[in-house]
């Protein structure tokens, strides 16, 4: 066996700094690429959530209070009035569906005349309100299952095709005197 001479060193200092360099190197590059990717993923991550208030945006929905008034009678509603909020949406009132529906029954409307646009510009309006006429609970010849009464629970559905629905469930309160308007 050869007895060990400095010269015989693995390394010298100068290789080994070389060594450290190259390991540096190669994890910056590393911890660069892993940057990157996660600076790519946050900016899909940012459009996706644009993408999505903006569709969210032109979606059917409903600003409180729902309104409704009282049959001539005071015990049954004659009108449902619901606010939604389009804020620069392109909101198509002719394609929207509007269920009115207790346990008993369920009515369909379908008819851009229902909403009427509030604000300055009639073409661009601030927002929609949709009356929907329950004109049926002063025609005595309509079923009593077709009546929204006191104290009974209805649900207000609005869908459009390209809108998610947007469903509200409400109680008619007690004690309605006839022809007035109450927040449900």
């Amino acid at each position: 066996m050869k007895p060990f001479a400095p010269d015989d060193r693995a390394f010298t200092g100068l290789e080994a700094a070389m060594v450290f360099i190259a390991f540096i190197v190669v994890a910056s590059v590393f911890a660069y690429v892993a940057l990157g990717t996660g600076f790519f993923t946050t900016q899909k991550t940012e459009q996706t959530v644009y993408s999505a208030v903006q569709q969210v945006g032109s979606v059917v929905q409903v600003v409180e209070p729902v309104i409704i008034q009282a049959s001539t009678s005071g015990d049954s509603i004659r009108y449902i009035i619901m606010v939604r909020a389009p804020r620069d949406a392109d909101i198509n009132v002719k394609q929207i569906v509007v269920t009115v529906a207790t346990a008993e029954a369920m009515q369909t409307y379908q008819d851009a005349s229902l909403w009427h646009p509030i604000g300055s510009d009639v073409q661009n309006p601030i927002f929609w309100n949709v009356r929907i006429p329950l004109y049926q609970v002063d025609d005595p010849t309509i079923p009593g299952d077709l009546i929204i009464g006191q104290n009974q629970r209805f649900l207000v559905e609005m869908t459009s095709a390209d809108a998610v629905p947007c469903t509200v469930e409400r109680t008619a309160p007690a004690g309605m005197s006839p022809g007035s308007w109450h927040e449900v």
